[in-house]
């Protein structure tokens, strides 16, 4: 039942990356829009945490101190994550953003469940950590797909952001789980998103009235006209994200770091790639194929003992 629910976390990511894409494609074309993004993804969440605990517990989330801190440390990564996330699927493509922020999601988490849990290591597991090592540079040859394409080097460190805070979201993740005064997973989400909420819809609110549409009439009524279909988007990014990052909470107490991670993350790789290819028709070079071959044998090695 572990793995058919982390197979079911793997699905909501793959699909919640398109989504992401389609938001960057449709709507996001400026900081106003990119603010809007994290603000209206909070509260949908807020909202949908809320009914699935009363649902599932009957009763007000559970408090605890230890979960409300790492609330906030989840929320600030999260938000950051998701606008760096934006910015990198505007210049590039999804298998860039993809293979970086999951290997970061599994390497890092990896590493701290050697060192903090006393988690096992093999041969099979440094063969494939090496091997993902290798691959991360395969994704970023050729990224820009876009006219107006981002400095090499500003893309590349948005490519390393992804990976230190897609990692940093999985540290805290593996952590809340296993401690015993931790909530239960629906809960501490549902604390996660109060602190989201609160963060971008402060920056929204300071920062957008200070920022200008486009200027072109046409684009801003374009812009005006979609507002409820750019709700919608996020609803839907907001919900598929929140129940995929649920479906890796769940399983997070009894399946090992350094086997679920790996398995969220190569699946995550393949699928988001092979819908980004059905739905946006993005091409991908040889060398990103090899990467992403690469990635994912990588990452079928760390599931041997």
């Amino acid at each position: 039942m572990d793995y058919f629910i982390l197979f079911l976390a793997v699905l909501c990511i793959a699909v919640q990356f398109n989504i992401n894409k389609f938001y960057q494609k449709r709507f996001a074309d400026g900081i106003k829009n990119m603010l809007f993004f994290p603000f209206i993804s909070g509260v949908v969440n807020l909202i949908f945490f809320t009914l699935l605990g009363f649902i599932f517990y009957g009763k007000l989330p559970e408090f605890s101190v230890f979960s409300f801190v790492m609330s906030i440390a989840l929320a600030i990564v999260s938000t950051l994550s998701a606008l760096v996330g934006l910015l990198i699927m505007k210049y590039g493509k999804m298998s860039v953003y993809s293979v970086f922020m999951m290997l970061g999601g599994m390497i890092l988490p990896y590493f701290y469940g050697l060192i903090f849990f006393s988690e096992t290591i093999s041969p099979a597991r440094i063969t494939g950590l090496i091997i993902l090592i290798c691959a991360l540079p395969c994704s970023v040859i050729n990224p820009a797909t876009e006219k107006k394409a981002a400095p090499a080097k500003f893309y590349y460190m948005l490519c390393v952001f992804i990976f230190l805070l897609n990692g940093t979201i999985s540290i805290i993740s593996k952590t809340h789980s296993v401690n015993i005064s931790a909530v239960p997973a629906a809960n501490f989400i549902f604390y996660a998103n109060i602190w989201s909420t609160v963060i971008n819809g402060a920056a929204y609110f300071i920062f957008a009235p200070r920022l200008p549409y486009p200027k072109k009439r046409e684009l801003t009524q374009k812009i005006k006209s979609n507002k409820f279909h750019m709700i919608l988007t996020i609803a839907v990014y907001a919900v598929i994200g929140g129940s995929g990052y649920l479906f890796q909470l769940i399983p997070a107490k009894t399946v090992p770091a350094v086997v679920m991670f790996p398995f969220v993350t190569g699946g995550s790789i393949v699928l988001s790639t092979l819908l980004a290819g059905i739905f946006f028709k993005e091409k991908i070079g040889k060398i990103a194929i090899i990467g992403i071959v690469m990635s994912l044998a990588g990452t079928l090695l760390f599931l041997i003992d």
